[in-house]
C-alpha cells in the first residue's frame, strides 16, 4: 500500500489538528509547560501502516510523504503488535498511537494528549524526584488481587470517587476527600509499603497522563465547532463508569485502576484548589494521594499538632544542633576511614568494572556511613559480583558505591600472598583476607596493591 486509507487519514489529521489547536492556545491549562502541539506524532493504522505528522525537517527512513500533509509521512507495514506507547524516531522522542476502527476524533485527541504527556514526563524527570519516575510495573506480578479485604477497600476508593465527581458544592467534595483518603491509608497500611507505593507511583505516571486525556477532551467539548461532542460526552461517562466498577473487570490488569483513579484525583484536585495544585506537586515532590491531603485539609490536625510541639520544644535550636551534630559526625568519619587506612601494610584496593559490586555478607551492627554512597565496615565483610569476584574480610573495608571500590589494609607484606593464573585469575591471601578474582589484573604501586576486575 503507497498511501494511508483516506477515511482514516482524515479522522486522524482532525483529531491531530485539535491536539496542537488546544496545545497551542490551552497547554498551561492542561498541565503547565505541556505543549502537545510542539511534538510530532506516530499514528499506527494496525495492519496497515504508520502516519507520521507534524515532523519537522527530512522524514525518517522508511517514510514517504504526503501529498498536501506537510509534515506528514506514511510508512507502510503490517505491525500488528503496536501498542500506544513512547517512542523515538530519528533520536527525537515521538508518542505513538494506536488508531483502532471504532476511535473516534473525541478518543484520538485524548489517546494522543495521553502519549504526548508521557514524554513529557520523560523529559521532565530529575534525580530524586518523583514525577516522571515511573513505577515499578513488575509488582503486578505479586499484587494481592485475591485478597478480598483489599480488593473491598479499593472499590469503596472507586465509588467515593465517583460521588465526588458527582457532588455539586465544595464543601461536599472536601469531606468526600478527606473520606477517600481515609479509606486508602488504612488499605495501604495493610497492603505494605512497596505496595502502596506503587499505586502511588502509578497514579502519578498512568493516572496524571490520563488526566490530561480527560481534561484536553473536556476543553475541546467547550468549543463551539469540535466535531465529536457525542465522543466527548461518552469518555466522561465511561470514566464515571469505570470508578463505580473498579475491581469488577476481572479481564484486566490491575494497573489499568489507576487510569480510573488518577483522573478522578486531578479532577477534584482541580475542584478543590484550582491549576495550582500542579505546580504544587512538581516542586513538593508529591504524588497525587499527597497532593489531595493538602488541597483537603485531611493534614490540619496533624500539622496544627507538629507546629505546637515545634514550638514547645523550639525546633529552630533542635535543627541548629541537628546540623552542627551531622557536620561534626562527617568529619569524625572521615577521620575514621583516613585512620583505617593509614594502618602499615598492604593496602589492596579492588574496582569493578562493567558490572555491580555486590555484597553477599555484611554485619550491620559494624557498618558505618562515611558520606552518601560510601561505608564503612569496620569489622567483616563478605564482597561478591557473580562468578567474577568473591571475597572475604576480617578486617575494616571502605566502600564506595560510587566508583563500585573497596579498600582496606590486608596485613605486613611478608603475610600478603599473591596467585595469578591463566585468563587473569587472581588469588590473595593473608591473615585478614581471601579473595578469588577472574579476568582480573594486578598491578602493585608503593603500598597500593590493586586488583582490577572486567567484565
Amino acid at each position: 500500500m503507497q498511501g494511508p486509507p483516506a477515511e482514516t487519514t482524515g479522522r486522524i489529521v482532525t483529531a491531530h489538528q485539535w491536539v496542537e489547536r488546544l496545545g497551542r492556545t490551552m497547554g498551561d491549562s492542561i498541565w503547565p509547560g505541556f505543549r502537545p502541539d510542539t511534538m510530532p506524532v506516530a499514528y499506527v493504522v494496525p495492519g496497515q501502516g504508520t502516519l507520521l505528522l507534524s515532523w519537522r525537517g527530512e522524514l525518517p527512513q522508511g517514510f514517504l510523504p504526503i501529498a498536501g500533509l506537510a509534515g506528514g509521512g506514511w510508512r507502510s507495514s503490517a505491525d500488528r503488535g503496536a501498542a500506544s506507547t513512547g517512542t523515538e524516531l530519528d533520536g527525537r522522542p515521538t508518542p505513538q498511537v494506536v488508531v483502532n476502527d471504532s476511535a473516534g476524533v473525541a478518543s484520538l485527541v485524548g489517546l494522543t494528549t495521553h502519549e504526548a504527556f508521557h514524554v513529557f514526563e520523560a523529559a521532565s524527570k530529575r534525580e530524586g524526584n518523583r514525577f516522571g519516575r515511573g513505577e515499578n510495573s513488575f509488582l503486578v506480578t505479586s499484587y494481592p488481587v485475591f485478597d478480598p479485604q483489599n480488593e473491598a477497600g479499593m472499590a469503596l476508593e472507586g465509588r467515593i470517587l465517583a460521588a465526588a465527581e458527582q457532588a455539586e458544592t465544595k464543601a461536599r467534595k472536601r469531606t468526600l476527600a478527606r473520606q477517600f483518603l481515609a479509606v486508602r491509608e488504612s488499605r495501604q497500611r495493610a497492603l505494605g509499603a512497596e505496595l502502596a507505593d506503587f499505586e502511588q507511583l502509578a497514579e502519578l505516571n498512568e493516572g496524571l497522563a490520563e488526566y490530561t486525556l480527560v481534561r484536553v477532551v473536556a476543553l475541546a467539548a467547550r468549543q463551539r465547532d469540535f466535531p465529536d461532542r457525542t465522543g466527548a460526552a461518552r469518555l466522561q461517562t465511561g470514566k464515571l463508569t469505570g470508578l463505580h466498577k473498579l475491581t469488577e473487570d476481572v479481564k484486566l490488569s490491575i494497573r489499568l485502576r489507576y487510569y480510573a483513579t488518577g483522573p478522578a484525583l486531578g479532577l477534584l484536585l482541580d475542584a478543590l484548589e484550582g491549576p495550582s495544585w500542579k505546580t504544587r506537586l512538581i516542586t513538593q515532590n508529591l504524588t497525587v494521594q499527597e497532593a489531595l491531603a493538602e488541597a483537603s485539609g485531611y493534614r490540619t490536625q496533624e500539622e496544627g499538632l507538629r507546629r505546637q510541639a515545634e514550638s514547645t520544644f523550639v525546633i529552630a535550636k533542635l535543627r541548629s544542633a541537628a546540623d552542627s551534630g551531622v557536620a561534626g559526625l562527617r568529619a569524625y568519619r572521615r577521620a575514621q576511614v583516613d585512620s583505617v587506612l593509614a594502618v602499615p601494610g598492604v593496602q589492596l584496593v579492588v574496582t569493578v568494572e562493567g558490572r555491580a559490586l555486590g555484597l553477599c555478607g555484611i554485619d550491620p551492627q559494624n557498618l558505618l556511613q562515611v558520606e552518601p554512597g560510601v561505608l564503612l565496615h569496620t569489622r567483616w565483610l563478605q564482597a561478591c559480583a557473580g562468578d567474577a569476584f568473591q571475597a572475604t574480610f576480617n578486617t575494616p573495608v571502605v566502600q564506595d558505591r560510587n566508583s563500585q571500590s573497596l579498600r582496606a589494609v590486608v596485613g605486613a607484606d611478608s603475610s600478603v600472598t599473591v596467585t595469578t593464573g591463566a585468563q587473569g585469575d587472581v588469588r590473595i591471601e593473608s591473615p585478614v583476607v581471601s579473595l578469588h578474582a577472574t579476568k582480573a589484573e594486578v598491578s602493585r604501586d608503593g603500598r597500593v596493591l590493586t586488583v582490577k576486575i572486567k567484565s
